[in-house]
């Protein structure tokens, strides 16, 4: 696994030291201190970004988005997108409000496979809630079924993972092609809001739209295009989507293979919720350590981005008296902390007790950092945090996961853009069937 590689070289050449791509040199920093110094304490420094604006160009006309832009382009594009995100409830209970209603579907369409005596693929099930949810955000609408889904999701994952592999130009027609794909559906939900655009805004799309229509109005210079907005789209696309599916995918997968786990959250639920159809919100938080744990621990065991996301220095910088010039691609090793068996001890065994004090209390473990850090720490990091808590804590408290007919889910990744976990269908029992046998 990279990070266990990453933790190799730093045991070898210290906690910074240089890989090369090519002729491209890549700073490591692979040790969590070290990192909180460098991109947390001295953050500015730090928060370029490292992109192949020839290959950008030529594929989609010219570096857009959030991700992969930086300087004052990307401060006020992250800030807008920061602003809408409040203007729209997030971390507030109109975005809970809207997480469960999509979590309510989503027991609809448990409740029917379990009817049919069904073994559930829940990765599937998973990703319809939480893209509709982001979807909605953007666009304004959910998705009904799979199918309007799986175009878009489909694009979006493969694109991630390939796009800033250093050997690109061998694929470079073939991402062309999904690049093409991809930005088409999202032009295509953009031009329909042309036609008519709310105000006050509903979705993103629209909020963005009234910001372009005002700067017009006053004839300043501005960076609300639509080639930005389409770039937009897709970053907070692919952020609201793939991290948390796919953590949600790896929790359940965890927990058949931990019975044992499953059953100690399911003994907190029956002792503070106490009913299998009663809603959890974000007021129970502080009433559920064991579950806060839980999600905790399955952050930091599905290490979600392995390679880490290559930032650029903005000024010349000197780490533990080694110089560094501006415009140095440098990569905090995230992966390598919430691995590092210094830190966490026994790092590859699945153990929520790791982040509870010894009187069963949550306690906070600084080291735990998978939304990132710094000036690039992810902009959606509350509503990923809401989602993780009421997805696995409503789920949890009404069904139990076994193993399905092909068996437990393996644990294996599929590293890519992200580290995705292994397709499986499971079990799902309701919990006030299996207590009451």
């Amino acid at each position: 696994m990279p990070e266990q590689c990453f933790l190799r070289w730093r045991r070898k050449y210290g906690n910074i030291f240089t890989i090369w791509f090519g002729e491209q040199p890549q700073v490591c920093v692979a040790e969590f201190n070290k990192i909180i110094e460098t991109f947390q304490k001295d953050g500015e420094a730090y928060s370029g970004r490292f992109t192949f604006e020839e290959f950008d160009k030529l594929v989609r006309g010219g570096t857009y988005g959030i991700i992969m832009t930086e300087g004052e382009f990307w401060r006020g594009q992250r800030r807008f997108a920061l602003q809408i995100f409040r203007d729209f409830g997030l971390g507030k209970n109109l975005m809970q409000d809207k997480i469960l209603s999509e979590l309510e579907l989503l027991f609809e369409r448990i409740e029917e496979e379990i009817k049919e005596g069904k073994d559930v693929d829940f990765g599937e099930n998973i990703d319809i809630s939480v893209g509709s949810i982001i979807n909605n955000f953007l666009f304004g609408y959910r998705f009904d079924n799979i199918q309007d889904f799986i175009h878009p999701w489909s694009l979006i994952r493969l694109w991630p993972s390939l796009r800033y592999l250093p050997f690109v130009n061998s694929y470079f027609e073939y991402l062309k092609g999904v690049d093409n794909q991809l930005f088409d559906f999202h032009k295509r939900q953009i031009k329909e809001h042309l036609n008519s655009i709310n105000s006050p805004p509903t979705d993103f799309v629209e909020a963005f739209l009234l910001e372009k229509q005002q700067k017009d109005l006053i004839g300043v210079p501005h960076d609300f295009t639509i080639e930005q907005l389409v770039g937009v789209a897709n970053d907070l696309w692919f952020a609201g989507q793939e991290t948390t599916s796919t953590t949600l995918n790896w929790g359940i997968a965890f927990l058949i293979n931990n019975p044992n786990v499953q059953d100690k959250v399911h003994a907190e639920l029956d002792s503070i919720i106490g009913d299998f159809d009663r809603i959890i919100t974000t007021a129970d938080r502080p009433s559920l350590p064991y579950l806060n744990a839980l999600i905790n621990e399955i952050q930091r065991m599905a290490n979600l981005v392995p390679l880490n996301v290559a930032h650029k220095l903005t000024k010349d910088v000197k780490i533990d008296g080694y110089y560094i010039p501006k415009d140095t691609t440098i990569i905090p090793q995230i992966s390598a902390v919430l691995a590092d068996g210094e830190i966490f001890e026994n790092p590859e065994e699945f153990s929520p007790e790791r982040f509870l004090d010894e009187n069963g209390k949550l306690k906070k473990v600084d080291e735990l950092i998978p939304f990132s850090i710094g000036k690039r720490q992810c902009l959606g990091e509350a509503l990923a945090r809401m989602e993780l808590f009421l997805f696995l804590g409503n789920l949890l408290n009404k069904y139990k996961f076994m193993p399905g007919n092909d068996g437990i889910p393996s644990l294996k990744r599929i590293n890519g853009g992200t580290a995705r976990c292994r397709k499986y269908k499971c079990r799902i029992i309701r919990r006030e069937e299996s207590c009451s046998n």
